[in-house]
Formats: structure tokens, C-alpha cells, sequence
């Protein structure tokens, strides 16, 4: 049976991973698809489903055997293929979301960039494999918040799951099973400030504090009566003026809103002329960005609501945006396939055209999450997750090349945990799909030697004896004291 990655799932048409896989050899086996000049193998469909049937609970950076097994423990031999040429198919079928017709087509004279994947910022440590995660909107893909190292919350059915990372348990940590209809369904999700918030389909919201332990003690509340008020994003953070956590919420209704978590009443409401899909505020809490059913950025002042720029260049809508650390640099990630890196402190050049400093174009589908790494956790970065199956970290200080990851299953959401030193990446798949886990390449207290290689104690490190070769932490100008 052929079927999406998520049933539930709103609007995709793309498959799961065994059901690619599946539909891949019963293409070979059609004689039309013969003598076309495409290399392909005769895949094995008993494997396929051997492969499929399998339980896997975890993939270790210890069991990895090149394409006997990867890092989704796929034995890609005994189905009488390779993952490389998986990938190429892949990447043939898979159809891009776009809502401007052809927008994911580079025009000539355009500035798109392919970066060089030749980079090693991030390696693999384990993927815990879980099928219960709940992506229910296929274009919204911030469903996962880790607010501490060990903690991992991401929506599964009428619930909100945590997986603790060290242990490898999951629990229901949020019971949605007393709200009937789409207003138990998950569109957004964030944790932060002591607070785990999550924003739903017909514009309601829960509230737990992250202390508790209750799983049925949370708080409700619906922002807006408006039925086709999805909530397609939230923020929390702490604004310029208060302690207190606020979280900014924007709708499909047209509305940005900010909703104080303390007394959960609303700060200020402003309904602007298109659907806003994602809003994020600058470190210093005074500019705030958002993107949506519009090709402009637009750039407004946090405190007032004014506008203050409109930043041109997208060729369709856009799903995903966020600040770098120190606030100069902004990243917009957009269905048109390309994420654009622009300069806060100079938006437009002396003509007043907006000129943003680089446009990369990203490998399959449109980036749907963009998140910078955290100041002073290494060399810095800048995660572009894809809808499906692509995780570029881009090198965030030149912009001029990345490190690929890819996987086999719709992306949804990422997050730095343990002060940037890991990345986890959530994935929703039938088969293999769960909580990814990369961390950082030559962080810790060993020197910095250039040109020489040097191997890790393995007395103190889980990959003893493994050879690399140790980056700067990072190129920020240092402070004078």
C-alpha cells in the first residue's frame, strides 16, 4: 500500500521511506521504464519488506557499516542496492511544495549559490527510533523544543511526548486525550523560560510548566474564534520590559499576537494583510521579522508594531526565519528552495534596492526551519532543514560552504541542545523516523595545533583513537579588557 509519511498529515503527496522503496522496484520491474539510459538495480522487494518489519530502537555510532547499515540502520546490500543511488531517485520524485508555480526553478541571471558540502561540523551519534511522531501540517515544521540536554518534546497522537535522551525512555509528559477535534492536533510547539507551550488547528493553545509532572495539569485557551485560525508558529521569550515569558503567536487568520504565559492575556494583537507563517525576534528584543504567504520579509519594530523594512528577493512564500546571536544577521528560508542571509545593519544598498549578502540554493525541497548555533558553542553555524529528507549546516561566518546530513523522512524541526554542542533533528516516518542526534566535532579542551592531526584519549571519549583534525572554536572578535 502506498501512503504518505504521516496519514494524518495535511497535504503531502510525497511517500515514506519503505513505501519509496517499494514503489522504486515495482517501477523496475515495468517494462516502459526499460532502456531509458538510468542505471538502476532490480530490487529485491522481499528484502524491502524483511527491512521494513525489522524493530529498531536505536542506531549507534557504533553500529554504523557503510551501506550494510546507515544511520537509519537501513541494510542497503541485502536489498541488492546502494544508498547513493536511493538518494538520485529520491531526489528525482520527490515533488516540491511551491505555491507560486515554477518559483523552485532557478531563473537565469539569479544569484543562487550551491555550497560545497565540505565541511565536518557535526557528526552522528545515535537516532532514537520512533514512529509516533505527529507532523499534521506539511508545510509548518516546528514541532520540536528541547529545553534542557536531556529533554526532547515533540507531538505524537492526542499527546505531547519527552524523550529523555540519556535514558532513551519516552513519556507522556502533556494528555490531550479531553480535547475532542483538531483542537488536540499540534501545529507548533516551543519550550523555554521554565514553560512548554504548543499551539493548535483551530487556534487554541496548552500551557505546562516544565516542573510539573502531572501530565493532565496544564493550562487551555484559544486565541482567536476565527475557525481557520491554525497556528502556524510560536516564540517564547523574555521581552525587553519583564521577567515574565511572553510567547508570540501568528496565525493563519492574518494575526501576529503576543500572549503574556503568566497571566496568558494578550500584550497586543495586529492583523496584517497576508497569512504570516513565521515570526522571530532579535536578540536585543527590538526588531522582530516575519515571514509569510507574501515574497517580502518584512522587518518591524518590536515595541510599537511599525514597519520599518520590506526586504524583496523570494520568489514564493516563506516558512522560516531566524536571528543570528549577536543580531546582525538575519536568515530567511523560503519554498522557492533557497535560505537568504541578510545584513541587519544595512538592509538596502545607496539606491535603497534590498541586496541581501548571499542566497543559497538548498539540494531537494524548500527549507522549512532555520536555526543559528547558539555564540560561543563553536564554530558558528546555521542549520537549514529541509521538508524532507536534507540538513544543511552552513558555516555562518563566510556563508561559502556547509556540511550536508541526509536522511530518509519529512523533517520536523530542530533544536541546539547542551549550550550548542548538540543538534537534534526530529523526523517523522512510518518506518524509521525518531530523534536524530549529532554533535560537535573538535569541541572540548584539547589544543589547537594546526596542520597536524591528533587523536582523541580514548580513555575519555566514546570514539577513542579516531583520528580528526581540531577547528577554531570560533572568529569573533575577542574582548578587550
Amino acid at each position: 500500500m502506498i501512503s504518505n509519511p504521516n496519514p494524518m498529515m495535511l497535504g503531502s503527496e510525497n511517500l515514506c521511506l519503505f513505501d519509496f522503496l517499494r514503489h522504486w522496484a515495482l517501477r523496475y520491474r515495468m517494462s516502459r521504464f526499460h532502456g531509458q539510459g538510468f542505471h538502476t538495480y532490480p530490487l529485491d522487494i522481499s528484502s524491502i519488506r524483511q527491512q521494513a518489519a525489522l524493530e529498531i530502537k536505536e542506531v549507534k555510532y557504533s553500529d554504523l557499516q557503510g551501506d550494510s547499515c546507515d544511520m537509519q540502520g537501513l541494510d542497503w546490500y541485502s536489498m541488492d542496492t546502494n544508498r547513493e543511488l536511493a538518494r538520485v531517485w529520491r531526489c528525482r520524485d520527490f515533488a516540491n511544495y511551491t505555491n507560486k508555480h515554477g518559483s523552485d526553478v532557478k531563473p537565469p541571471g539569479a544569484l543562487d549559490t550551491i555550497l560545497p558540502a565540505t565541511d565536518s561540523f557535526f557528526r552522528f551519534r545515535s537516532l532514537l527510533v520512533r514512529k509516533d511522531v505527529n507532523l499534521a501540517h506539511f508545510q509548518l515544521r516546528s514541532v520540536l523544543a528541547c529545553p534542557s540536554r536531556t529533554g526532547a518534546f515533540y507531538p505524537s497522537y492526542r499527546a505531547i511526548n519527552r524523550i529523555n535522551v540519556d535514558s532513551k525512555e519516552t513519556e507522556m509528559a502533556v494528555d490531550l486525550r479531553s480535547i475532542h477535534g483538531l483542537g488536540s492536533v499540534i501545529s507548533t510547539l516551543d519550550a523555554n523560560h521554565g514553560v512548554l507551550m504548543a499551539g493548535m488547528f483551530n487556534g487554541e493553545y496548552c500551557l505546562k510548566n516544565l516542573d510539573s509532572e502531572d501530565k493532565r495539569h496544564y493550562a487551555s485557551g484559544r486565541i482567536t474564534n476565527n475557525p481557520k485560525a491554525i497556528t502556524n508558529h510560536l516564540q517564547i521569550y523574555l521581552p525587553r520590559r519583564s521577567s515574565m515569558p511572553v510567547a508570540a503567536l501568528v496565525n493563519n487568520d492574518n494575526g501576529f499576537r503576543v500572549l503574556d504565559l503568566a497571566t496568558e492575556k494578550l500584550v497586543s494583537e495586529k492583523m496584517i494583510n497576508y497569512s504570516p507563517n513565521c515570526s522571530a525576534i532579535s536578540p536585543d528584543g527590538r526588531l522582530r521579522a516575519i515571514v509569510g504567504d507574501k515574497l517580502e520579509v518584512t522587518i518591524y519594530d518590536a515595541d510599537t508594531g511599525h514597519m520599518i523594512h520590506e526586504l524583496a528577493g523570494h520568489r514564493d512564500y516563506g516558512f522560516s526565519c531566524d536571528w543570528s546571536d549577536d543580531g546582525r544577521t538575519l536568515a530567511t528560508g523560503n519554498q522557492d528552495k533557497t535560505v537568504k542571509i541578510w545584513d541587519a545593519r544595512k538592509w538596502c544598498d545607496s539606491q535603497g534596492v534590498c541586496q541581501p549578502l548571499k542566497t543559497i540554493q538548498s539540494n531537494m525541497a524548500g527549507v522549512r526551519k532555520l536555526r543559528f548555533s547558539p555564540a560561543g558553542s563553536g564554530p558558528r553555524v546555521l542549520v537549514a532543514a529541509e521538508e524532507a529528507d536534507f540538513i544543511n549546516i552552513i558555516d555562518a561566518q563566510t556563508f561559502d560552504s556547509q556540511q550536508t546530513i541526509d536522511i530518509f523522512g519529512e523533517i520536523c524541526g530542530i533544536d541546539f541542545t547542551n549550550e550548542g554542542q548538540d543538534l537534534n533533528i526530529l523526523c517523522s516516518d512510518h518506518g524509521r523516523g525518531g530523534l536524530l542526534q549529532l554533535e560537535r566535532l573538535g569541541s572540548g579542551p584539547e589544543p589547537f595545533i594546526r596542520g597536524s592531526d591528533w587523536r582523541r584519549n580514548s580513555a575519555g571519549s566514546r570514539y577513542g583513537n579516531e583520528p580528526y583534525r581540531r577547528k577554531p572554536a570560533m572568529l569573533d572578535e575577542l574582548c578587550i579588557f
